[in-house]
């Protein structure tokens, strides 16, 4: 748990529960109750009253029964999720008595005495702790700390409800987080936000503390998998994040990133205190739970009821949550096929496997991003094995509409160490002639994988 810390504008999360004045207002407008789904509509307009541009939310009254409720069941929310959000935002001074959430920034101020290492700065919080903030966050009670940029403070559940960026689909999948635990209850454990990273070079750091030329590392088995890669048996799931961590989850975007964070609720409170990621940083969250299930993607994308735990092509999970670690991708293009951008993934990749067992992964900054998918795939491959990673289970999403050769390198490349694979990707990246575009790139790595040219030797 945290306790008081620095008052630097922007270092820590001020609660509404610090202030008496604010609390007081928060106590009058949640103390009205909720008999009727509507009065959840006014307790958002009276926080929304509090911003530069006051808006009048009528959700509660335009979706339930409607067809954009989907499978939602609203009446079990009124009758167990309301109440819980409720209790849990006005025990918002018990809860964290004595505690400062702090703020993580960007490049978090890892020491610069030139030693290669990686640092971590973490906080751990109960369930309750989560859901407290989580339901601030759909009220819209809890607003963004004096000192930290718009696009730093994404927690802003309320959106969903409200405004111009209202999104049924999302804001039911988030509902129903409250419902179950309304039901069921709290599961046990903490979960544990935390950033990863090494002070970047050019501030006076040291650096990378690994050399891929140097990596006699075996690369670790491959198992190509179908399904959703939420649902894994790895201990360590990658997650393909915006740098603003949880992207537009609150403005209805429905990406991998998106998607995760609504059936994964407690990932949405690393949005509060975790800053814009730098090259050289990722973050992690461990411990968080699935309490929805959801499907299809972008426009297809709806809610399909509570999860429940199913064996899936990688086994069933036993044990904590898997950790998720939040990895940006450079974006896709020219400036993505240089070395360069090659060490910067890399590197990223490499701070966030570290300690894996087992990892899930897929097609990484391959959507919007715009990346070749055989070259994120090779990223990832080399950075788990030189990691230690055993396995790594790759979901290899719509793979009939895909044109890659991920399956086949798998194969071709398997009895190379690490630092052969990084020489044979950064020979195929400049082809002899410079930095190679996509479609050279995928052209000579096609030929490899299909056997038309020389496979490297071990």
């Amino acid at each position: 748990m945290a306790t008081h810390g620095s008052d630097e504008p922007g270092s820590r999360l001020y609660l509404p529960s610090d202030s008496p004045q604010t609390w007081a207002h928060v106590e009058e407008v949640l103390s009205r109750g909720v008999e009727r789904l509507t009065d959840l509509d006014a307790m958002l307009t009276s926080f929304s009253a509090l911003d530069r541009e006051p808006r009048r939310c009528t959700f509660f009254a335009d979706i339930p029964g409607s067809s954009e409720a989907g499978c939602f069941d609203f009446e079990l929310f009124l009758a167990k999720g309301a109440p819980l959000l409720l209790e849990l935002a006005l025990a918002m001074p018990q809860l964290f008595e004595g505690v400062a959430l702090p703020i993580h920034k960007t490049n978090a101020n890892w020491p610069v005495d030139g030693v290669p290492a990686v640092h971590t700065r973490s906080i751990a919080l109960t369930r309750r702790q989560c859901a407290c903030l989580l339901a601030h966050s759909v009220l819209g009670s809890l607003k963004r700390p004096e000192g930290v940029q718009p696009n730093d403070f994404r927690f802003t559940a309320c959106e969903l409800f409200i405004g111009t960026a209202c999104s049924p689909n999302s804001a039911i999948t988030l509902l129903n987080y409250f419902s179950v635990l309304g039901r069921d209850g709290f599961a046990d454990g903490v979960v544990t936000i935390g950033r990863q990273g090494y002070a970047n070079p050019r501030l006076g750091g040291g650096g990378a503390p690994w050399a891929w030329e140097a990596s006699e590392a075996p690369l670790c088995a491959v198992h190509i998998r179908d399904g959703n890669l939420e649902e894994s048996a790895a201990d360590v799931h990658a997650e393909f994040a915006n740098a603003f961590v949880g992207g537009g989850v609150v403005t209805g975007d429905f990406a991998m990133e998106e998607i995760l964070f609504l059936v994964k609720p407690e990932l949405m409170v690393a949005m509060a205190l975790q800053n814009r990621m730098a090259d050289t940083e990722v973050i992690c969250v461990s411990g968080a739970v699935q309490y929805s299930r959801v499907q299809g993607f972008g426009a297809d994308f709806e809610f399909a009821g509570d999860y429940t735990c199913v064996a899936t092509s990688s086994g069933v999970r036993e044990g904590p949550p898997p950790k998720v670690v939040a990895i940006d991708a450079v974006r896709g293009g020219g400036p993505a096929m240089t070395e360069a951008a090659l060490r910067r993934d890399l590197d990223k990749a490499r701070i966030a496997f570290d300690g894996a067992r087992e990892l899930a992964t897929g097609h990484w900054g391959c959507g919007a991003f715009g990346n070749n998918h055989d070259l994120m795939f090779l990223k990832q491959w080399l950075a788990a094995s030189d990691a230690g990673v055993r396995a790594l289970h790759y979901f290899d999403f719509q793979r009939g509409r895909q044109s890659h050769s991920v399956v086949p390198l798998a194969r071709k490349l398997r009895h190379l160490s690490v630092a052969r694979a990084w020489a044979f990707l950064r020979d195929e990246l400049t082809a002899g002639l410079g930095p190679a575009d996509a479609a050279t790139f995928s052209t000579r790595v096609r030929e490899v994988a299909t056997g038309k040219r020389p496979v490297p030797p071990a």
